[in-house]
């Protein structure tokens, strides 16, 4: 009789807890302290944005660009983030 052989299949979900974790802070930026939602949205989205591609996950690729879409929203949105992107680009253009 042969022995079993058994096969562990590795599920390539790299990057896919990020982007949902992302989209969920990001949507909590939308509805409410963008200040402090948003930035911690676009963090987690870009450290799942690297897990993502070097893994070829493309599941999680997709929805890390939803939560680059759904922060981008939360920039709009806010304010406050408007106005540190402003100051920002002001003090950006100015230096010689």
């Amino acid at each position: 009789m042969a022995e079993r052989e058994v096969v562990y299949v590795k599920a390539n979900n790299a990057g896919s807890t990020a982007g949902i974790l992302a989209c969920v802070f990001a949507a909590l930026g939308i509805l409410m302290l963008s200040v402090v939602f948003v930035p911690l949205a676009a963090l987690i989205a870009i450290f799942g944005l690297l897990g993502a591609l070097l893994q070829m996950n493309i599941s999680g690729i997709g929805l890390n660009f939803f939560a680059f879409v759904l922060i981008a929203v939360g920039i709009v949105t806010s304010p406050v983030l408007i106005g540190f992107m402003l100051m920002v680009g002001g003090m950006l253009h100015l230096t010689p």
